[in-house]
């Protein structure tokens, strides 16, 4: 387990254990309380214009002897990424779009499964 508050500023790796960025905040579902998605900033990486970027939690695996997050999110996922403005979230389509960009399970599908 790993306080929320403890969460911004880990390291994220990609698929080959290389850093690539780390967490810079959290967007939790007010409602349920579950975190729904990562802002990850990726400070350069592969050379991308834009830095900050919204992936679904789904996308990212905790690795205890990392210390970190492991995500296969790929730069060409990166730049088909949509853009965010602070009402997408509250749109299901956009967040639809999000989660097919990663390839990631979205959480509603994953929550309908278990219960």
């Amino acid at each position: 387990m790993l306080e929320t508050s403890k969460v911004p500023g880990t390291s994220v790796y990609g698929a080959s254990r290389e850093s690539i960025g780390e967490v810079d905040d959290l967007i939790v579902d007010t409602v349920s309380g579950k975190v729904r998605y990562a802002i990850l900033s990726f400070g350069g990486f592969l050379g991308l214009g834009k830095s900050s970027y919204v992936i679904p939690w789904t996308s990212l695996k905790w690795d205890p002897e990392l210390n970190g997050y492991v995500t296969g999110v790929t730069e060409e996922q990166l730049k088909m990424s949509p853009d965010l403005d602070p009402t997408s979230l509250r749109n299901r389509d956009f967040e639809q779009r999000l989660h097919t960009n990663y390839g990631a399970p979205s959480y509603w599908d994953l929550e309908t499964r278990n219960t």
